[in-house]
């Protein structure tokens, strides 16, 4: 989610690029090649094509419904029922991703093994939802669509009073085909989730809470 972001989810960044950078070591990417075999400059003042609006965002775009929120809302009860209690593979990713950064901290550089674990575990800590849909075998896409345009109407209230605080200036252009978009749901989202709103916020704090990451 941007939610995403986007989120805490960036906590384990710089160790995931250090693997990352450690298995392409030696690798060298090179620019695309014209039919000619040589490598093509840049058209001067060419303007890259704009993807489609639908293409620059998962998050649901047109207004939420009943069954998005009744779909939300049951993904995510089942998803806080399991935050509070986990399965033995949920506590052992979270276990896994202790021992990694443990190690990461003493100057063990992580494996692509170690990669896939620590990701394991931010779902399990911060993204539960998303294994319970999967588990449910919903359209992963669609779920994240959903939750996103949720999440950004009712947003969580810790994360929701920190950005009011650092609130930034206002842009001084006119907002993009997508930006208006978003903001026009958003505000018909935040009437339609008004009923729904206590339950979200108490979910989101135990689904999306950065005290479920391994220490």
């Amino acid at each position: 989610m941007k939610r995403s972001s986007q989120r805490v989810r960036i906590l384990w960044l710089g160790i995931l690029l250090s693997a990352v950078s450690f298995s392409g070591c030696g690798r060298k990417e090179s620019a695309p090649l014209s039919e000619g075999g040589e490598n093509s400059p840049a058209t001067p003042g060419a303007k890259p094509a704009e993807a489609p609006i639908n293409v620059q965002t998962e998050q649901k775009l047109d207004p939420l419904t009943t069954d998005d929120v009744e779909l939300y809302l049951k993904v995510m009860r089942a998803a806080a029922e399991r935050v509070k209690n986990p399965t033995p593979a949920d506590k052992a990713a979270i276990a896994g991703a202790s021992w990694i950064l443990a190690g990461s901290a003493s100057g063990r550089v992580p494996t692509q093994d170690d990669v896939k674990t620590l990701a394991q575990a931010n779902s399990v800590a911060l993204a539960m939802d998303q294994i319970i849909a999967e588990e449910m075998k919903l359209d992963a896409r669609t779920y994240r669509g959903i939750a996103e345009a949720v999440e950004s109407a009712v947003p969580d209230p810790a994360l929701a009073a920190t950005s009011t605080k650092e609130m930034p200036a206002a842009p001084d252009h006119a907002p993009t085909p997508l930006q208006q978009r978003l903001s026009n749901a958003k505000s018909v989202n935040e009437k339609f989730l008004a009923p729904y709103r206590s339950e979200i916020q108490k979910l989101i704090q135990i689904v999306r809470n950065p005290l479920n990451l391994p220490k």
